[in-house]
C-alpha cells in the first residue's frame, strides 16, 4: 500500500524525503538459507501540516510480522519488569486489557503483583497463563464493552498501527477505561544515537515524545507520569480527564522533526559510506546485531557481500540467515575468542551498551 494522507492529522500535504525510492527487505528476522524473501520500496513522507514523518509504503503484515517476537539482553529483559512496576504504582488499577500481549510476560508479572482481572487482545498470543482472558483478534475488531477494564496497556505496539487515530478514538469511546499505560520506543533518542527502530517496515512513523502526549490529550487522556528506560523506551501514564478538568487540546504539531529526521538519514548515509570504505581492504569483519539495525543499513547501500556474516547472542537466531540477504548469523560470544585479527561493527544503537569492548586484543570494534 502507498500512503496518501498523514496517519495522525489526516492531511494530504505530504512531501517525500528522498527523490528516488530505496528498496528494503520486508522482514527483520531470521530464516533458513533457502527462504524466499520479499522486498518493498522505501521512502519517508513528511506531513507539512503536523511534521509527523511516516513511511511512504506499507508492506504485507503477514510477511513483516511472520515471526514470534523474542527478546534477549538486559535492555529488553529489564524493560518489562520496570514497566510492570510503573503500572503497579497505581493502586486504582483493578482490571487491565493489554493490546498485543505477545508472549505474556507482562501479563504474568501483573498477575503476580495482584491484578485481579487481565485480558489480552492479540491474534498471535503465545502466553500460557490460564488466568488471562484472550481475544485472538485485532484490537479494532473487538467489542471492549463486556470487558469493563479500567486500564488499557500497550507495550511497544502503538508505533505499529497503520491508523493510530482510530485506535485512540476507540479507547476514548470506551468509557470504562480510566488509565492508559503506554510503553513507547524513545524515538527522539533513536535519532540521536543511531538506533534504527524508527521509520522502518514495523515502526512506521516518527513523532516527538511531546506529540504523543498531546495526541492522547486530544482524545481525552492527560499525561500524569513518565519514565525513560536506557535510551530505549519511554513509559507514559495517562489518566482520563472529565469535562472542566482540562481544556480541549488543539491539533498537535511536532517541533523540530523535519530537521532531526533529515540529520538522522544524513548520518546513516555517512555511516554506510564509512563502513564500506573500511571493508575495502581491512581485516575480515562481522556486523552486530542480527536485527532490523542491519537490515536498515543494507537498504541504504551497505555492501553485505563483503562481511563475514552477522553476529547475535539470541539462541534462536544462531545458524539462521538474516532476512533479505545471505548473512549467516553466528554467536557473538564465540567470535570474541578468535586468535586472528577481526573487526566487529557495532550497529545496535542503544543495545551497544550491552557489549563490553575491553579485553579482546585480536578484535577491532568499530
Amino acid at each position: 500500500m502507498e500512503r496518501t494522507r498523514c496517519l495522525f492529522c489526516l492531511g494530504t500535504d505530504l512531501e517525500p524525503l528522498f527523490p528516488v525510492d530505496y528498496t528494503i527487505a520486508m522482514g527483520c528476522y531470521c530464516v533458513d538459507e533457502d527462504t524466499e524473501c520479499k522486498f518493498m520500496p522505501y521512502n519517508v513522507l513528511k506531513c507539512n501540516s503536523c511534521l509527523t514523518h511516516q513511511t511512504k509504503y506499507l508492506g504485507d503484515p503477514n510477511v513483516i510480522y511472520g515471526y514470534n517476537a523474542n527478546f534477549y539482553g538486559t535492555v529488553r529483559s529489564s524493560m518489562n519488569e520496570l514497566f510492570a512496576n510503573f503500572i503497579a504504582e497505581n493502586s486504582n488499577v483493578n482490571s487491565i486489557i493489554e493490546v498485543g500481549g505477545g508472549s505474556g510476560s507482562l501479563a504474568d508479572m501483573m498477575i503476580k503483583k495482584g491484578c485481579p482481572s487481565y485480558t489480552v487482545v492479540d491474534p498471535t498470543w503465545s502466553g500460557k497463563s490460564k488466568e488471562v482472558r484472550v481475544y485472538r483478534s485485532f484490537f479494532e475488531d473487538v467489542d471492549l464493552t463486556p470487558v469493563k477494564a479500567d486500564t488499557l496497556v500497550m507495550s511497544h505496539v502503538f508505533e505499529h498501527f497503520y491508523e493510530p487515530t482510530k485506535i485512540l478514538e476507540k479507547i476514548s469511546l470506551t468509557e470504562s477505561i480510566k488509565y492508559v499505560y503506554l510503553n513507547f520506543p524513545d524515538l527522539e533518542k533513536a535519532l540521536k544515537i543511531g538506533n534504527y527502530h524508527v521509520l522502518n517496515p514495523e515502526h512506521i512513523f516518527y513523532t516527538e515524545n511531546n506529540f504523543i502526549v498531546e495526541i492522547f490529550r486530544k482524545f481525552g487522556f492527560i499525561k500524569t507520569k513518565t519514565y525513560y528506560h536506557m535510551d530505549h523506551s519511554v513509559f507514559f501514564e495517562f489518566k482520563r480527564f472529565g469535562v472542566g478538568e482540562a481544556p480541549l487540546a488543539p491539533p498537535p504539531r511536532n517541533v523540530s522533526a523535519d530537521v532531526d529526521v533529515r540529520a538522522f538519514f544524513d548520518q546513516i548515509l555517512e555511516r554506510v559510506a564509512a563502513i564500506n570504505a573500511h571493508l575495502e581492504g581491512a581485516e575480515p569483519a562481522y556486523i552486530w546485531p542480527c536485527s532490523m539495525h542491519t537490515v536498515f543499513l543494507s537498504a541504504f547501500g551497505l555492501k553485505t557481500e563483503r562481511l563475514l556474516g552477522v553476529l547475535d547472542n539470541s539462541p534462536h537466531k544462531i545458524g539462521k540467515f538474516l532476512y533479505g540477504n545471505k548473512l549467516k548469523c553466528s554467536s557473538f560470544e564465540e567470535a570474541l575468542v578468535t586468535e586472528t585479527p577481526l573487526a566487529i561493527i557495532r550497529n545496535g544503537g542503544c543495545y551497544n551498551q550491552e557489549i563490553s569492548t575491553s579485553g579482546f586484543p585480536n578484535i577491532k570494534f568499530i
